[in-house]
């Protein structure tokens, strides 16, 4: 009988588990059956997660693991479409869009160093730009940036165009759209000194003088309500 022997095992065991595994469930209080355990992630894998880098060889692990990737997809990437049931997974994907990137989209902020997934970002920027800004000339393919950039134009604004209805927050858009409104004012109303370099305000001028009138000049065939 090896009595102390088995004391000195059952010492091994004790409440406090310091090793825990990252991958899975498993935890010991013994470094080197920590160090056994590992392997089971580490080596060549019969099992591979389609969702993370995790694989083992042991099926009744990688089911354990499988339930962490339930099909509500909670975390999603606010710069492409990735998506993930593990925050984690989502933070270290950050580190795509947040370090100083090698690839740069020339048509939103987007960046990554990974040129497959800039590739992938391309794609959403087809040559056919489906929504156009009424108020200014940005138009894109993605449904999402021109909702973003709507907002420029919808919230209060700091700078407000003196000549229409414009108004945005960025100096960069307004400087854009006063180019518009150049001195050589091409559009005149032929029924009032009314004049525009957008023909589209010419036009919705227009109904002033075409619609039935509240008021009507004795001496010309000018009205207006």
């Amino acid at each position: 009988n090896h009595k102390h022997l088995f004391k000195q095992h059952l010492l091994q065991h004790k409440a406090t588990k310091d090793f825990k595994c990252a991958d899975c469930d498993y935890e010991t209080s013994v470094k080197r059956y920590f160090k056994q355990h590992l392997l089971n992630h580490k080596v060549s894998t019969d099992f591979k997660c389609g969702d993370c880098d995790y694989g083992t060889n042991h099926k009744h692990l990688f089911k354990q693991h499988l339930l962490k990737h339930n099909s509500s997809k909670t975390f999603k990437c606010a710069d492409c479409d990735y998506e993930t049931s593990v925050k984690r997974y989502l933070k270290q994907h950050h580190l795509n869009h947040k370090v100083s990137v090698d690839f740069k989209c020339g048509d939103c902020d987007y960046g990554t160093n990974h040129k497959h997934l800039f590739k992938q970002h391309l794609l959403q920027h087809k040559a056919t730009k489906d929504f156009k800004c009424a108020d200014c000339d940005y138009e894109t393919s993605v449904k999402r940036y021109f909702k973003q950039h709507l907002l420029n134009h919808k919230v209060s604004t700091d700078f407000k165009c003196g000549e229409c209805d414009y108004g945005t927050n960025h100096k960069h858009l307004f400087k854009q759209h006063l180019l518009k409104h150049n001195s050589s004012k091409t559009f005149k109303c032929a029924d009032c000194d009314y004049e525009t370099s957008v023909k589209r305000y010419l036009k919705q001028h227009h109904l002033n003088h075409k619609v039935s009138v509240d008021f009507k000049c004795g001496d010309c065939d000018y009205g207006t309500n």
